[in-house]
């Protein structure tokens, strides 16, 4: 079933009103060097995998603290440098300008499945919501805000959906089927900055996770 992304979050959300001229600045940053892609990596499991991209810091992820590690430039005309408990992971590359996410499997053995996001949608007074179902065996994911207006509808497993929303104040709670998560209170974040959900756990007992996406230093 396709996804189908609502474009307003309609009632219950508090705009944070117009930025400042520095935050608007920062929706013009330099693009990527040519030939390059950003690449992150999400562990959606409770063991803590430790993770390196690139020659970036090794970080140890999971869904009880740290899912996702921050962008990093990568070359997209080489395979993705990434190991995972010490392993190289071969065989993965990054087209070119793209921002990519490697989901990390439960077995660490096992190759990390890899997300291509939507392009940006331009430079403007909003910010980037992107979803991602990575709850096993739920088949048509949720997002609601507490009012129970909806935000994203019908997400199949490993399905991801994108819309622009204005920075706002709001909590979010997703379910699979008639199973609702914990209610989650959306991280302060700004026009420009790009947002991400990730729904994990099972889908008797879902579990929505949200971050402001970084890219590494």
């Amino acid at each position: 079933m396709n996804v189908r992304v609502f474009l307003w979050l309609g009632l219950g959300l508090v705009s944070t009103g117009v930025q400042a001229a520095p935050e608007i600045a920062r929706l013009y940053a330099p693009t990527l060097p040519e030939g390059s892609a950003w690449v992150r990596v999400v562990n959606p499991a409770d063991t803590s995998m430790q993770v390196r991209v690139g020659q970036g810091a090794t970080l140890a992820l999971s869904a009880q603290a740290k899912v996702a590690s921050p962008f990093q430039v990568v070359d997209s005309q080489q395979p993705i440098d990434v190991t995972v408990n010490g392993r190289e992971i071969k065989g993965l590359t990054a087209p070119k300008g793209a921002w990519v996410t490697l989901v990390l499997d439960s077995n660490p053995a096992r190759a990390p499945r890899l997300i291509i996001d939507p392009p940006q949608r331009g430079k403007d007074l909003r910010a980037e919501l992107n979803f991602y179902n990575l709850s096993r065996g739920c088949e048509q994911a949720e997002i609601q805000l507490a009012n129970g207006a909806p935000v994203f509808k019908q997400v199949p497993f490993n399905g991801q959906a994108q819309r622009t929303i204005n920075p706002v104040q709001a909590t979010l709670v997703a379910s699979c089927n008639q199973n609702r998560s914990l209610p989650m209170k959306l991280a302060p974040f700004k026009a420009g900055d790009r947002y991400s959900l990730f729904l994990i756990g099972s889908p008797q007992a879902p579990r929505l996770l949200g971050l402001v996406d970084q890219a590494a230093p």
